[in-house]
């Protein structure tokens, strides 16, 4: 009866603690996250270098035509040099469309095309651009161009709207309804020269199922202006599009990933800035790991956010156990989302192996399916992996119980990015 009672008690005391252990944990947490905040600020933590660069021809798949870029440099001219050929439309959607030599040139070039009588649809992020000048977002009220700024903060009350965690983070360029861009750069300097990233031109009749995954978008949250123009979409062998929409909770883009790594016969080439996987995704990983699958996920060793880095690293144990090989990308930030399986499948977008890119945000991905295109994704990966150093287990294993325990007390957040 002693030990009832002595139970009974523990309990009682463990539930009126619960509120006092629920805030000490968000006490944690908040200040773990602002110290590291600190610490990358104090020690200048980003890094921004030049990086080897492929120059990947264009590859030929039946009816459409795909082309690989790994840095911004490139695929900006080529995008303003497309623009410039636009006759009817140009939808353009960036999460971040900064106001620099980059974001001018683009915004130039899109009202000369609205001179010439083309109608242009910009989207930008509220939340992405909320550091962007106001009268930078702003076209002036000219003809053929309308402007969306998506989930605007217009108050400090916004942030206590459910509706402001959803965002669009999808890099979308779309020409005609027959040429589309998509992948992870924004618009900015930063793509343009020192980030690596990866993006995808795709020429044919699955572009026009890009724009119409632009205009399903503008015209859910523009009552007033409608876009009027309408595309045919289409299925293909080769070529995919795989598009998020959370407020409708149709949310294709996880289950390619699963479908994929479920599929895997040799191995699985993984690129991805802010690889916080969920623990389906992580099991599914395993499983593969046990089969014998080559698994190698690159990370950036120094992402452009420190909290980030410590949750991911603190997920990366159990993979490496179980023979999964990561990479950490040096020199400067990976900003990459892809895979590549096989030598066959292959999957370039603006969605991160992460909570939000996978469940709260509008994301878009492209899936090519071609042994053609897979080399090139391979070649890409084994580019970025001579820039890259591998994590010794052992050696993670060994690192700090202050830093293991500093990523434990952050994975309750990793929801949040």
């Amino acid at each position: 009866m002693r030990w009832l009672k002595a139970g009974l008690w523990f309990l009682t005391e463990w539930v009126v603690s619960l509120p006092r252990l629920l805030l000490a944990s968000i006490v944690a947490q908040l200040s773990l996250m602002g110290a590291l905040m600190a610490y990358a600020k104090l020690r200048n933590r980003s890094v921004e270098n030049t990086f080897p660069q492929l120059d990947l021809p264009p590859i030929d798949l039946g009816e459409h035509t795909v082309q690989l870029f790994d840095d911004g440099g490139s695929v900006f001219r080529q995008m303003l040099f497309d623009i410039s050929l636009a006759k009817e439309s140009i939808f353009l959607e960036s999460y971040i469309f900064e106001r620099d030599e980059v974001g001018f040139a683009f915004k130039r070039a899109l009202i000369r095309k609205a001179r010439e009588g083309v109608k242009i649809y910009v989207t930008f992020d509220g939340i992405g651009t909320l550091h962007v000048p106001e009268r930078f977002k702003l076209f002036g009220k000219r003809r053929n161009i309308r402007v969306f700024e998506f989930g605007r903060l217009k108050s400090i009350r916004s942030f206590f709207d459910t509706n402001m965690w959803i965002r669009t983070h999808r890099k979308i360029l779309v020409i005609d309804g027959k040429i589309g861009y998509l992948g992870g750069m924004n618009i900015g300097r930063n793509y343009a020269r020192t980030w690596r990233d990866t993006h995808l031109k795709i020429e044919g009749p699955m572009a026009a199922n890009i724009a119409e995954e632009f205009i399903a978008l503008w015209n859910k949250y523009n009552k007033k202006h409608k876009i009027k123009l309408s595309y045919p979409t289409t299925s293909n062998e080769h070529v995919g599009i795989c598009a998020n929409d959370p407020i409708e909770y149709q949310l294709p883009i996880r289950q390619t990933y699963l479908d994929a790594i479920n599929d895997a016969k040799h191995h699985i080439y993984i690129s991805n800035a802010y690889f916080l996987p969920d623990p389906l995704i992580r099991a599914t990983l395993i499983d593969a790991a046990k089969r014998g699958i080559d698994i190698q996920i690159m990370v950036p060793e120094i992402s452009d956010n420190i909290v980030v880095d410590w949750i991911c690293r603190g997920l990366l144990g159990e993979l490496m156990e179980h023979g999964a090989r990561v990479l950490l990308y040096r020199g400067t930030m990976i900003h990459a989302k892809t895979m590549t399986v096989d030598g066959l499948w292959s999957t370039v977008g603006s969605a991160n192996l992460d909570t939000r890119s996978l469940a709260a945000n509008y994301e878009i991905n492209a899936t090519i399916k071609h042994p053609a295109f897979a080399r090139q994704m391979e070649a890409m990966f084994l580019n970025d992996r001579a820039q890259s150093r591998e994590i010794n287990y052992q050696a993670w294993r060994n690192r700090s119980i202050f830093v293991h325990l500093g990523e434990q007390v952050l994975q309750p957040v990793r929801g949040l990015f």
